[in-house]
C-alpha cells in the first residue's frame, strides 16, 4: 500500500488496552492511517455491550502519545475520545478489537468490542469490530489475523465503509491455508445457546457466582455468521441498531394499529 488510506484512526476494544489483540490491531492500523489513536478500557471489559456509565465518574489515564486508558466501558472509550480526546479532529474510522474469541450471532449483543462499534456508528464515526475465533477455553490463535487484517481492511476501505451500520468482522480459527476468502453473511443466532450461573464460595464462605455464556452450534443456517466462519470464509456482517422482529410486527400491528 503506497498512500495511506486514512489520516486518523481510533483503536478500541473490550479485552482491555494491554491485550494482545489490541497490539496487533495497532501495528496493522499504523499502515493504514497517519495517526493511531488508542482509547481503550483499563481492565477487561467483556460482556458489556454498548454500556454507558451514567452514573458514575470515568477516568482516564494517559498511557503515551495518542493513547489513553479508561477506567470505563468500551463504549464510555469511544464517547471520550470522539467526544472528548479528539473533539478538534474526530477518527476518520473506529476500529475495535482484535477481540480473543468470536463475536457471531448472538454474542454480538454481550459484546463490548461490538458495543464499541455501535456506539462509534451512534457518533457518526464508520466502524468496524474484529474478532479471532478460538475454541471456548483455549488462548487464541492470531496467524488469520495477522495474515488476512490489513488486506480485509484495505477492501473494506476502497469504496468507503458503508452509513449507518458498523462492520462485525470474525476471522476463523483455521490454518492460514485454509481460508477460503471473505464472505458478507448475516448475523443469525451464532453459537449461544443460553447463560449459566456457577455457584462457589470465598475463603470467609461467604457464596458468590460466575456467569457464563454456554456455546454449542446445533444448526449452520446459509448466509449466517456461523456458517461461513466454519466454512472457512472471513464473515463480514452490516449491523444496525435495528432489531424489531418484521414478523411480530406485523400480528401485533394488525390488532393495535387499526385505524
Amino acid at each position: 500500500m503506497s498512500e495511506k488510506p486514512l489520516r486518523r484512526v481510533l483503536l478500541s476494544n473490550d479485552d482491555g488496552i494491554d491485550a494482545p489483540g489490541m497490539a496487533l490491531l495497532a501495528d496493522i492500523a499504523a499502515l493504514l492511517a497517519d495517526e493511531v489513536w488508542i482509547v481503550a478500557p483499563a481492565t477487561d471489559k467483556s460482556g458489556v455491550s454498548n454500556s454507558v456509565s451514567l452514573r458514575e465518574p470515568v477516568r482516564v489515564e494517559p498511557r503515551g502519545p495518542r493513547r489513553y486508558a479508561v477506567h470505563g466501558t468500551p463504549a464510555d472509550c469511544v464517547t471520550l475520545a470522539v467526544r472528548h480526546l479528539m473533539k478538534d479532529a474526530p477518527p476518520d474510522v473506529l476500529l475495535s478489537g482484535i477481540n480473543s474469541g468470536s463475536n457471531i450471532g448472538f454474542e454480538t449483543v454481550l459484546s463490548g468490542t461490538v458495543g464499541a462499534a455501535i456506539t462509534g456508528v451512534l457518533l457518526g464515526i464508520p466502524s468496524v469490530a474484529l474478532s479471532q475465533d478460538k475454541p471456548q477455553d483455549a488462548a487464541p490463535e492470531w496467524q488469520v489475523a495477522e495474515q488476512f487484517c490489513l488486506p480485509v481492511l484495505a477492501r473494506l476501505l476502497e469504496d468507503g465503509l458503508p452509513e449507518g451500520c458498523c462492520l462485525n468482522v470474525n476471522f476463523p480459527h483455521l490454518p492460514v491455508e485454509a481460508i477460503k476468502g471473505v464472505k458478507v453473511s448475516r448475523q443469525g443466532i451464532g453459537k449461544v445457546k443460553g447463560l449459566f450461573v456457577t455457584p462457589t464460595t470465598d475463603p470467609h464462605g461467604e457464596e458468590y457466582f460466575w456467569i457464563r455464556v454456554e456455546h454449542g452450534v446445533t444448526a449452520l443456517p446459509a448466509h449466517s455468521e456461523v456458517a461461513a466462519v466454519a466454512d472457512g470464509y472471513i464473515s463480514v456482517t452490516p449491523l444496525t441498531f435495528e432489531r424489531t422482529d418484521r414478523d411480530a410486527w406485523d400480528k401485533l400491528a394488525s390488532r393495535f394499529n387499526q385505524g
